[in-house]
């Protein structure tokens, strides 16, 4: 019966939005009322039967990529990306991810190559560059997720992510079949030791290039992280007198960049911080100004080396020490 309904729901949106008929049209065709052909097409985009792609032109402030680039290259910085933050019409901060996520993926349309392995990790700013994402040739690339399962945003799981833009892109993928948050450290533990999980991080560990975003410890996406983990008073206590700054896949450091042992931090199933560092590339996509400090510590622990960031936060970074 599932599968009928989606084939339902994807004819109307074939029928509207291909073909272009009216919903009255579509509505006499199926056999249904208007009424029922809009709320077919609003589940249809809803359960992502439907998919856009919106192709905002990017702007770039070479100025302030050029003052970056020049300030972190000595901290293994290799290249910067700024995009605005705003944009007519649309509001600061979603226009803020739509705009870093896009960038990201002019980055990944010139600079990926066949056969190469892409690690994904979980977060509002992949879910937005995912979901925008859009490619101008097929680049054969095997997509993997870098941590265990989590879903942000109700309607993207990671294995949506990772799925979704290996089929974008006209590659292959690969599910980590695990949570990201396990109750307790033995659990991580004996999970990690499973074949499955082992699998799975061993071609995370494998990447030739990774995408992650960046956390703001206590705040946003990295707040929510924190709320679905479960965390006690006393973890989340715990971090805030270890000097937690941001959070990386799970992973939460200090503001040198370190990676903090927090009995939280026993519990996630990810590669852990040392083990990105030995990854070539890695992208940081992050937007808004809130998350200036989490930035900077990763760029001072040689977490990241290709930063892309809306203005607005690029302008925080150029004047923190």
């Amino acid at each position: 019966m599932a599968k009928l309904r989606e084939k339902r729901l994807a004819h109307a949106a074939f029928l509207y939005y291909i073909e272009g008929l009216s919903q009255a049209d579509v509505a006499r065709i199926l056999g249904v009322t208007r009424s029922n052909v809009s709320r077919m097409l609003s589940a249809a985009r809803e359960q992502y039967i439907v998919r856009f792609e919106i192709a905002y032109p990017l702007d770039r402030d070479p100025v302030l990529e050029r003052r970056l680039a020049s300030k972190f290259s000595s901290e293994g910085v290799r290249d910067v990306i700024v995009v605005p933050s705003r944009n007519t019409g649309v509001g600061r901060i979603s226009h803020g991810l739509l705009a870093v996520g896009q960038a990201c993926c002019s980055w990944l349309d010139i600079n990926l190559k066949d056969q190469q392995r892409l690690g994904l990790c979980w977060g509002s700013t992949m879910e937005a560059m995912v979901e925008s994402a859009h490619f101008d040739r097929r680049i054969d690339v095997e997509v993997v997720q870098i941590a265990g399962e989590l879903s942000i945003d109700s309607r993207f799981s990671g294995h949506d992510l990772v799925r979704n833009l290996a089929e974008k892109l006209g590659g292959r993928y690969q599910y980590f079949n695990a949570p990201a948050i396990t109750p307790d450290e033995l659990t991580a533990k004996t999970l990690t030791k499973s074949p499955q999980v082992s699998s799975a991080l061993a071609s995370a560990r494998a990447c030739d290039v990774a995408i992650v975003g960046i956390g703001q410890f206590g705040m946003g996406s990295s707040d929510l992280f924190l709320r679905r983990a479960g965390a006690s008073d006393a973890e989340i206590q715990e971090a805030q007198d270890s000097g937690a700054v941001g959070q990386i896949s799970g992973r939460f450091y200090d503001a040198a960049g370190k990676q903090i042992d927090l009995s939280m931090n026993r519990r996630v199933l990810s590669l852990d911080l040392a083990e990105i560092t030995t990854i070539e590339t890695v992208v940081a996509v992050a937007s808004s100004v809130e998350k200036a400090e989490a930035v900077r510590a990763a760029i001072r622990g040689g977490l990241v080396n290709i930063l892309v960031v809306d203005d607005l936060l690029a302008h925080e970074l150029a004047i923190l020490p």
